[in-house]
């Protein structure tokens, strides 16, 4: 299969024709970074001649590191020197006209050849996992993010036979290791000496386990760090868990920084959260319209309101009915939570039968399609002593 990306229908339509029936289009970058991401083994990406040329060098320079087996080919309407020496640099493999539909096809052919070349030379390495991702996101501070996050992760974790790695992307004022009170002796700033040749162990290395399937990756403990963590270095940071794990969990910062919106690409699922006040409504809609604006997927949208109560004043109709699509979950409000976190736990490990806690479970159950309920505590007891 050959991913084409292509901003205009007609333009696609054209393409499509040239290149074939096995052809998958994408519309938006955003679009482009799924499917290339649900496809591990594609060889070829076509850029049609109405992408930008920023747009096509950002792609080109994203996929040189992150997958150097994927060839692009870029389509222009002229051919211009300084065209050709900016896509040689990005490692863009060939430029070609578009009015020349026999080059193009034989472009897409040599890149493809070259692709399957390099597959051959790499070492075979052990099958990935592609866990899936979810991205916990409030545009407001104090919405309760590393609480669903760290809780989220627990649920999930319940299954034994899963793996979970909850990340704490907050990197200037990240709480989970103070909320599950883990010693941060490794964190993601250990990355940043060994990002010129940062592998999959390396990746690895850099997490801290909680539980015997619930691995934790710190934010840094120097806020000075985070100038020296890029969006390529996080974004192969959370690339790399992906394939380690079963299930990712993010807490992710109050705001829209380019290392988030490069964890927003590489989610799963979003759970955009916000309480039952005018200012959290307010900065929910800000969130629901840039990610609009941004071409974020909206089948990834998942709202859902925390430390919900009839008391509030504003009800969950008056949400729904602002921002327009459903609430997925309501989170009550309980004291449980402080007592638990300052406690060092999740709600999940102090009180398991707890509404938060089965709140927090059917969250995991409409995300990833499954059941997940208070585990058997005897068996879980049977199983520590072995």
């Amino acid at each position: 299969m050959t991913i084409l990306l292509s901003e205009s229908a007609g333009s696609a339509e054209k393409f499509r024709l040239t290149l074939g029936n096995d052809v998958a289009v994408a519309s938006s970058p955003r679009e482009l970074l799924d499917m290339v991401e649900a496809n591990p083994q594609e060889l070829l990406i076509v850029v049609a001649p109405e992408v930008p040329l920023a747009t096509a060098l950002e792609l080109a320079k994203h996929y040189r590191l992150a997958r150097p087996a994927l060839g692009l080919v870029l389509v222009r309407q002229r051919l211009e020197v300084s065209v050709l020496s900016q896509a040689m640099q990005a490692g863009i493999r060939e430029v070609v006209s578009a009015d020349d539909a026999a080059e193009l096809l034989a472009a897409s052919k040599r890149s493809v050849g070259v692709s399957e070349v390099f597959s051959d030379k790499q070492p075979q390495l052990a099958p990935t996992k592609r866990g899936k991702m979810t991205l916990v996101f409030s545009a407001k501070g104090g919405c309760g993010k590393t609480t669903v996050s760290t809780n989220l992760a627990e649920a999930l974790a319940e299954d034994g036979s899963k793996t979970v790695c909850l990340v704490d992307l907050d990197l200037q004022f990240g709480d989970v290791a103070v909320a599950l009170q883990i010693d941060p002796a490794k964190t993601i700033s250990d990355a940043i000496r060994m990002q010129q040749s940062l592998d999959l162990k390396g990746i690895r290395s850099l997490v801290t386990q909680h539980k015997p399937n619930l691995h934790v990756l710190l934010a840094p403990l120097d806020p000075s760090d985070v100038e020296f963590i890029t969006p390529d270095l996080a974004q192969r940071i959370l690339r790399g868990l992906k394939d380690s794990y079963d299930y990712v969990v993010v807490d992710a910062p109050p705001a829209f920084t380019e290392v988030i919106l490069r964890a927003f690409d590489l989610a799963d699922n979003y759970l955009l959260l916000t309480t039952l006040d005018t200012p959290s409504l307010k900065n929910l809609k800000v969130t629901l319209g840039t990610l609009q604006a941004l071409g974020m997927p909206r089948s990834k949208w998942n709202v859902v309101v925390n430390r919900s109560t009839a008391k509030a004043g504003i009800s969950v109709a008056d949400v729904q009915k602002a921002i327009g699509i459903d609430i997925v979950a309501q989170i009550p409000g309980s004291d449980v939570v402080p007592i638990s976190t300052n406690q060092g736990k999740t709600v999940l490990e102090a009180n398991g039968r707890h509404p938060v806690a089965q709140a927090i479970r059917g969250i995991a159950g409409n995300l990833y399609g499954a059941p997940f309920d208070a585990p058997d505590r005897r068996r879980l007891f049977s199983f520590s002593a072995r």
